[in-house]
């Protein structure tokens, strides 16, 4: 079954101080790693909602929003009727493996929605057999509402990495990329795991 990948590039980058997805890391940016793991896992279309460009030319660019749900709308209206996995452009430690191994537990519980957790935290990517859902959400609670709608039509896969939680909002978390421990301390530091 094919599954589609949307990646959000939605925000102004405020606490990165700079545009963070033009950002490098080992000499490439943080949008072409993300949309590299997508494209590896097996992710198809993969369309990218925000500003910058990606280096690949499979990955089909739309304008964002300025919310999240916002971003989430536009990518899901250049997208055809099916499955879809979506994350945060800004999440480059979402590898190709990591994505993978979550599209095949989602196609195989057959539920209609699957979001990675640890430690007791919703990460990313989150899977969804349609888009629907997202396209009549209100505009307070973004992707929570469909979760807290959903019951037993989703499943919470627990994973062992808190990968599925990190994100790079400073200058901080990008210095922090090169080492599971360090990216765990970093979010313990932010709140995102408890200590």
């Amino acid at each position: 079954m094919r599954v589609a990948g949307v990646l959000l590039g939605g925000g102004a980058s405020t606490r990165f101080r700079a545009p963070k997805l033009e950002a490098r890391w080992h000499g490439r940016r943080l949008l072409d790693i993300a949309c590299a793991n997508f494209l590896d896992a097996g992710l198809s279309p993969v369309v990218f909602a925000g500003a910058t460009r990606p280096e690949d030319l499979r990955v089909v660019r739309v304008d964002g929003g300025a919310r999240m749900i916002d971003t989430l709308r536009s990518a899901l209206a250049h997208l055809p009727d099916g499955p879809f996995a979506f994350a945060p452009a800004d999440m480059p430690m979402l590898h190709a493996a990591l994505v993978r191994g979550l599209l095949e537990a989602f196609l195989a519980s057959g539920k209609d929605f699957l979001v990675p957790v640890h430690a007791g935290r919703r990460g990313h990517p989150a899977f969804a057999r349609a888009k629907e859902p997202f396209l009549r959400l209100g505009d307070r609670d973004g992707a929570r509402e469909v979760w807290r709608d959903a019951g037993d039509r989703m499943v919470h896969h627990e994973v062992k990495t808190a990968d599925i939680l990190f994100d790079v909002d400073t200058p901080e978390d990008l210095l922090a990329m090169d080492d599971e421990a360090t990216r765990r301390h970093r979010l313990v530091l932010r709140g995102d795991l408890p200590a």
